[in-house]
């Protein structure tokens, strides 16, 4: 299959061979291009290759009217507009959500640590006794395990040993 002459303004060649030509040849004129308005360089990676990956998929019915440094300086231009929109809409729903009391300030979903808590509270449950009353003494009450030891009269290494116990069950749990 062989690209048309005047979709890309090269010699008729096969379509990879023309598209990695155009790529190698162009890719840092669209990244620079790309950094000076979005600023981030990982995000512009990412943009430029979406824009190529676009024309890639679309070579068979792109026409360029002008040059294809054109085309593709517009192409990245119009998918830096479409990033910042994308960023503005995610930050006004955050807004949003953090007004109704869905998101945290640091944007994690109020929905999801609720989730998590559930779970841990499930697991905490599943604990053999001695383990868990432990491990909320320490972990939700917040006691040293000195007070631990103390309280439940027994000795410090078993509220450490205890502890470790909890945390690898829950861990290990976590992972299934």
């Amino acid at each position: 299959m062989s690209i048309k002459p005047h979709i890309f303004g090269l010699k008729v060649k096969q379509d990879a061979e023309a598209f990695e030509e155009l790529y190698k040849s162009n890719y840092r004129l669209a990244y620079k291009y790309c950094l000076r308005l979005v600023k981030t360089p990982s995000v512009c990676e990412d943009i430029v290759q979406d824009v190529f990956a676009y024309i890639w998929k679309n070579r068979e019915v792109i026409h360029i009217q002008k040059s294809f440094t054109s085309y593709l300086l517009k192409a990245c231009h119009n998918a830096c507009v479409n990033y910042f929109n994308k960023e503005r809409n995610k930050q006004d729903y955050i807004q949003k959500s953090l007004k109704k009391g869905l998101y945290t300030e640091d944007g994690y979903s109020i929905i999801y640590e609720e989730e998590i808590r559930s779970i841990l509270k499930d697991l905490i449950e599943e604990l053999p006794d001695q383990c868990r009353k432990v491990f909320i003494l320490s972990r939700e009450k917040g006691l040293k395990y000195k007070e631990i030891a103390k309280q439940l009269n027994i000795s410090p290494k078993t509220v450490e040993a205890q502890i470790y116990r909890a945390l690898k069950y829950i861990k290990q749990r976590l992972k299934s």
